[in-house]
């Protein structure tokens, strides 16, 4: 996956960088995630969702658009789901990972019935 740095996400919106970072900054769109020197890493999905709320006359209002719940939930996996498959990481390699991580407590084997 080709992800875009904010001045380019910030041109094919047609606002300014600073515009699309105030608009980070006020909650109307959720933070990218951020490589290890700290860049914003912007998916095409995310730019799409940026595309929609502009569409929507969402972004240009003074009002905050806040996203919960389900929805955010299943774009949020779809954008994981899209960067395991183009990284080729198996989803269980993922997961132990997360765990380890996170500190999640492991499920215990089921013991199976002789």
């Amino acid at each position: 996956m080709k992800y875009l740095t904010t001045l380019e996400v910030a041109h094919e919106l047609h606002v300014s960088k600073q515009t699309l970072l105030n608009w980070l900054y006020a909650g109307k769109l959720a933070e990218p995630p951020r490589n290890r020197k700290g860049y914003r890493l912007w998916s095409p999905l995310r730019v799409r969702q940026a595309k929609r709320l502009i569409g929507d006359g969402r972004l240009h209002r003074r009002t905050v658009v806040h996203r919960e719940g389900p929805e955010a939930v299943v774009d949020f996996a779809r954008e994981v789901a899209v960067s395991l498959r183009e990284a080729r990481i198996e989803l269980r390699v993922f997961l132990r990972q997360l765990r380890r991580a996170y500190g999640a407590p492991r499920r215990k084997a089921r013991r199976r019935s002789p």
